[in-house]
């Protein structure tokens, strides 16, 4: 993740030896879901190859539980081809029933960066590593499962591209 000035946070896979104790992102409703995710279960599950776990590192930070400025996960994903998704995707047919990508999972940012646009820097960073996944094994898109109304509506304004895949959901896909 960087800035015009150069990199903001260093943006790295999430490692045994990071101090994940004292990241919060806040009260929001699903704050204490984001946070248990990586204080309990984050790396297990990267360890056990279901998603990767980034985590945008603060070399500034004031103490080490401070460390994680903000994190992401990236996991493979497959969605079942209906006309719709082959015309969202731009595929006019395929010879599968279902296209694989990935979905941006979990993402938090640490309260007190909150409103700095870091949230933004990270999708941006997930689509640049989902675009190069896609170059070296495939994979044709990015989807986000928003858990509420709110943040769909927040991840349609930052205006990357994500389309609503289905109108009686929030799913919401990103061709690579």
């Amino acid at each position: 993740m960087s800035s015009p000035s150069g990199p903001r946070f260093p943006l790295v896979q999430l490692a045994s030896d990071h101090d994940v104790r004292g990241f919060t992102s806040g009260n929001r409703p699903g704050a204490r879901e984001i946070d248990e995710y990586l204080r309990t279960s984050a790396l297990a599950e990267q360890n056990a190859g279901l998603s990767q776990v980034w985590v945008a590192t603060d070399p500034q930070a004031r103490s080490a539980d401070e460390s994680i400025a903000a994190y992401f996960t990236l996991s493979p994903l497959s969605i079942p081809l209906t006309p719709a998704v082959l015309d969202l995707l731009g595929l006019g047919s395929a010879p599968y029933r279902a296209a694989g990508g990935y979905l941006l999972g979990r993402l938090g940012v640490a309260a007190r960066l909150q409103g700095q646009d870091l949230g933004r820097d990270l999708i941006a960073a997930a689509i640049r590593i989902a675009r190069k996944a896609r170059t070296d094994v495939g994979g044709v898109f990015l989807a986000v499962d928003p858990k509420n109304d709110k943040l769909l509506d927040w991840y349609q304004k930052l205006d990357f591209g994500f389309q609503k895949l289905d109108a009686s959901k929030r799913r919401i896909i990103l061709k690579l």
